[in-house]
C-alpha cells in the first residue's frame, strides 16, 4: 500500500479531535483530551503500520451492553448488542458474496454464526438521532413480537476509528456504524411473488397475505403506548416466512432516524414512488392514515397482480388507481384474473378491490382505520353491489362454458388435435391417450381416444347413457367432462396376409383442459416447492371431489385414485380426472387394467386386488396412500411387488405417526401447521386399514380435516 501524508485538521465531524501526523516529519507528541499520544510513522506499510493511538472516551458514542434478558424466540446465541467486530466476523466483513438487499437505509448481509443464520442491516451514516437515543429506540423495538412483523434479534451503534480523507487530507476519526440483526427469511420479498404469473400464487394465499399484513400493520398502529408508523410499506418490505406468512419489515426506521430524514430519505427512493400519501409526500404530514394509503395500493397491487410503474412521475399512483376504478370493479375483470374461484372467495377478492381504493383516498380523513379494515376483510356477511351479476359470473364459471358441442363429431376431433398427432399427445395410460385439442376460437380442450381394445366392452347406448349423466356433473374438485364422442369406422386390417373391412367402435372423451399437469409432478422429494398449507389445500379438495362423487344418488367409485390421476388448474386447485370409467366401460374391465397398470401399484385396496370387492371404502384406501405421499413426500415404489404398500405404511407409521417426529421433517412449521399435519397422517393411516370397515367415510374425513381445536 502507498504511504500518504497526513496533515493537522482541527475537529471530526462529530466533534472528538483528529490525531493527525505527517509522515515526512519527525515523530510528533500530540494532544487529545489530557492524554499524550506517540505518534511514529511506519512509511513502508502506509496507513495499515500506524502505532495504538489509545483510546478516547466515546461518552454516549458507543454500544451500550444491555444486560436484559432476550426474550426473543429467535436464535439466542446472537446477543442483544452484539458487537461490530462479531457482526464483521458473521458478515465476512460485509463482503459483497453475503449481500442480500439494499434499500435506502443501508444494505443487508447474511450473517452466519454456529449454524444459524441472521439479516444484519448496516444503514446508511447520515446524521439521523443521537446514538444514545438510537440505541434506546433500537432497544425499545427489540421487545416487539408479532408473527406478521420481522423480529428484531440485536442492534449495534458503536464507533470505529478510521482513516478518512477531507479536504484533500486523510485523518483519523470516530466513525460511528449503526447496525441492525433481523431474522432470517429466505423465500425473500413479497414484489419477488405477487406480479408474476409464473409463480402461481393463488386467491387464498394473496387473501392470506393481505390479511397478514394487516394484522401485523394493527399490531404496530394499535397494540403499542405509542403508535409505530410506518413511513415506507411497499411490497419489497413484506418479507415472506414459512407458509408464505407476510412479515412487515423496516418498521420503526423513522425513530432510529428520526421522522425529517425519514422523509427525505424516502423521497429520493425510485421503489417507494407511487405507496406515498400525497399529504406526506407535499406536505409532510405524518399520521397512520398515511400508512393506510401505501397499504391500499399494496392491497390493490397483490389481488390485481398490476405493478406500479416505478419511472412515473405520478407520485400517489393516480393512474394505477383510475385503471382499477374503471376496469377491476367489474365482475368480469376479476372472473378473468381468477377463474376457479367459489362464489364466497370470488366476492372477497371484489371486497378487497373495495378496500383498497377506499385507503387510497385522497383525503386522509375518508380512509379507514386499520381496524376498520380487519372488520371488513373478516366479515363474510358484508354485502356488495352487482351481486346478481356476481352470481350471473359464478354460473356461468361453474358450468364451465365451452363452444365444443356435447356431441362432436369424430371428424371434428381429428380436426383440432391434428389427426391424434405425436406432437398433440399430452398425456397415456390404461385406457387411451390424451391429446390437446385446439379449436377454431383459440378454447383448449383434452380430447380422450379410448384404446380400441377397450372400446368393444359396452353397447353404444350404455356409454352415450353415461357420458350423457357424466356431463351434467360439476364440481370444482373433478375435471369437467364436456363432451362424448361415439361413432363406428371402417378400417382396413390385416389377417392372414388379407386385408379386411372391419368396423371399429371409437369412443372419445372431451375435458377441460388443465395446462399444469398431474399431481405427480409436484409432491415428491424435497426439491418439491410445495409449502404445506398448498399441500394442506390439496389434500382437502381431493377430498371435497371425493365427497361429491361418493355421495351423488349412484355413488361413482374411481377405482384408480392416485397422483397421476389429480390434476391442476392455474392455482393449484386439484381436479379428479378419469372418474366414472367402470361405468363407461364396465367394473371388471376396469379391474383387469388397473391391476396390471405399473402406476397403479400400491394404491390399490387389497379386497379390490384379491377378491374384486367394490365399494367406496376402495377409494379410501387409495385416498390414504395418496394424503400419506402429499404429506410426506415419499413415493409409493411403483415397481415394488408390493402392491398394497404394505412396507410402505409400516415406514410412515413408524417415522412419521408422533409429534415429535413430524416437528423434525416439518422444523418450521407453526405449532397448529404440525397439528394439522399429525391429524392428515392420522386420517390417512385409518384410511388404510386392511379391513374395509375400519376406513372412514369420505364424510368423516372432510370433517376431521376441517376440525379447528377449540
Amino acid at each position: 500500500m502507498t504511504s500518504v501524508n497526513l496533515f493537522t485538521l482541527a475537529a471530526s465531524p462529530i466533534g472528538e479531535q483528529l490525531l493527525i501526523f505527517s509522515n515526512s516529519s519527525p515523530p510528533r507528541l500530540i494532544r487529545n483530551r489530557n492524554k499524550i499520544n506517540l505518534l511514529q510513522p511506519n512509511c513502508s506499510s502506509g496507513l495499515q503500520g500506524f502505532s495504538d493511538f489509545g483510546q478516547s472516551e466515546m461518552k454516549g458514542e458507543s454500544s451500550t451492553q444491555n444486560k436484559a434478558g432476550n426474550k426473543s424466540q429467535y436464535p439466542i446465541t446472537i446477543p442483544k448488542n452484539p458487537t461490530l467486530d462479531s457482526l464483521k466476523v458473521i458478515t465476512d466483513n460485509f463482503s459483497s458474496k453475503r449481500e442480500i438487499g439494499r434499500g435506502a437505509f443501508g444494505v443487508v448481509y447474511k450473517g452466519v454464526e454456529n449454524g444459524e443464520v441472521i439479516a444484519v442491516k448496516k444503514l446508511e451514516r447520515t446524521s439521523g438521532i443521537h446514538a444514545r437515543r438510537f440505541q434506546n429506540e433500537a432497544n425499545n423495538l427489540l421487545e416487539l413480537e408479532h408473527k406478521n412483523v420481522v423480529k428484531l434479534i440485536g442492534s449495534c451503534c458503536q464507533a470505529e476509528r478510521q482513516v478518512v480523507e477531507h479536504d484533500g487530507k486523510y485523518v483519523f476519526t470516530d466513525v460511528v456504524e449503526k447496525l441492525l440483526c433481523y431474522e432470517y427469511l429466505p423465500n425473500g420479498s413479497l414484489d419477488n411473488y405477487i406480479y408474476d404469473e409464473l409463480n402461481g400464487i393463488d386467491w387464498p394465499t394473496r387473501f392470506k397475505i393481505i390479511l397478514g399484513i394487516c394484522n401485523g400493520l394493527h399490531f404496530l398502529h394499535k397494540e403499542r403506548n405509542e403508535a409505530i408508523i410506518h413511513m415506507n410499506l411497499k411490497p419489497s418490505n413484506i418479507l415472506l416466512g414459512d407458509n408464505m406468512v407476510p412479515k412487515i419489515a423496516d418498521f420503526g426506521l423513522s425513530r432510529l432516524f428520526g421522522q425529517e430524514q425519514t422523509r427525505l430519505i424516502t423521497q429520493n427512493v425510485v421503489g417507494w414512488i407511487g405507496y406515498i400519501a400525497p399529504e406526506y409526500y407535499y406536505r409532510g404530514e405524518i399520521s397512520e392514515k398515511s400508512d393506510i394509503f401505501s397499504l391500499g395500493v399494496l392491497i390493490l397491487e397483490i389481488v390485481t397482480g398490476l405493478k406500479n410503474d416505478p419511472s412515473s412521475q405520478e407520485v400517489s399512483s393516480r393512474i394505477l388507481i383510475d385503471n382499477l376504478q374503471r376496469n377491476w370493479l367489474k365482475s368480469s375483470q376479476i372472473t378473468s384474473k381468477y377463474p376457479s374461484l367459489e362464489e364466497d372467495d370470488f366476492l372477497q377478492a371484489k371486497r378487497c378491490i373495495e378496500i383498497g381504493l377506499n385507503c387510497v383516498e385522497t383525503d386522509p380523513k375518508k380512509r379507514p382505520t386499520i381496524g376498520e379494515i380487519i372488520v371488513k376483510l373478516t366479515d363474510k356477511g358484508t354485502v356488495i353491489g352487482d351481486e346478481a351479476i356476481i352470481h350471473e359470473e359464478m354460473d356461468k364459471r361453474q358450468k364451465f362454458v365451452s363452444t365444443l358441442t356435447r356431441k362432436p363429431k369424430l371428424q371434428v376431433l381429428e380436426d383440432i388435435t391434428n389427426n391424434f398427432s405425436h406432437e398433440r399427445e399430452i398425456g397415456r395410460g390404461s385406457f387411451g391417450v390424451v391429446y390437446k385439442g385446439v379449436l377454431p376460437n383459440g378454447e383448449l380442450v383434452a380430447v380422450k381416444k379410448l384404446l380400441d381394445s377397450v372400446t368393444a366392452v359396452n353397447q353404444d347406448k350404455q356409454f352415450q347413457s353415461e357420458a350423457g349423466i357424466l356431463i351434467d356433473l360439476n364440481h370444482k374438485n373433478i375435471v369437467k367432462l364436456i363432451g362424448y364422442c361415439y361413432e363406428i369406422r371402417k378400417e382396413v386390417v390385416e389377417n392372414n396376409r388379407k386385408f379386411f373391412f372391419v368396423e371399429t367402435p371409437k369412443k372419445l372423451l372431451c375435458y377441460e383442459y388443465l395446462p399444469t399437469g398431474s399431481l405427480d409432478k409436484y409432491i415428491y422429494g424435497e426439491s418439491s416447492e410445495l409449502k404445506w398449507d398448498m399441500r394442506f389445500k390439496i389434500i382437502e379438495g381431493i377430498c371435497q371431489g371425493l365427497k361429491f362423487l361418493h355421495e351423488l344418488k349412484r355413488p361413482i367409485i374411481h377405482l384408480d385414485l392416485k397422483p397421476g390421476n389429480v390434476l391442476l388448474d392455474d392455482n393449484m386447485m386439484p381436479k379428479i380426472a378419469d372418474f366414472g370409467l367402470s361405468r363407461l366401460l364396465g367394473e371388471e374391465q376396469t379391474r383387469t387394467r388397473t391391476l396390471t397398470v405399473v402406476g397403479s401399484i400400491g394404491y390399490i385396496a387389497p379386497e379390490y386386488r384379491y377378491s374384486g370387492e367394490i365399494s367406496t371404502k376402495s377409494d379410501i384406501f387409495s385416498l390414504g396412500v395418496l394424503i400419506i405421499e402429499i404429506v410426506t413426500g415419499l413415493k409409493v415404489d411403483s415397481s415394488s411387488q408390493d402392491v398394497t404398500s404394505k412396507g410402505f405404511i409400516e415406514n410412515v407409521r413408524n417415522n412419521w405417526a408422533k409429534m415429535p417426529q413430524i416437528a423434525s421433517n416439518y422444523p418450521l412449521l407453526e405449532a397448529n401447521c404440525l397439528q394439522q399435519v399429525k391429524r392428515c397422517i392420522d386420517i390417512a393411516l385409518a384410511c388404510v386399514d386392511k379391513n374395509p370397515k375400519g376406513r372412514p367415510s369420505i364424510g368423516e374425513i372432510v370433517d376431521r380435516l376441517n376440525w379447528r381445536k377449540g
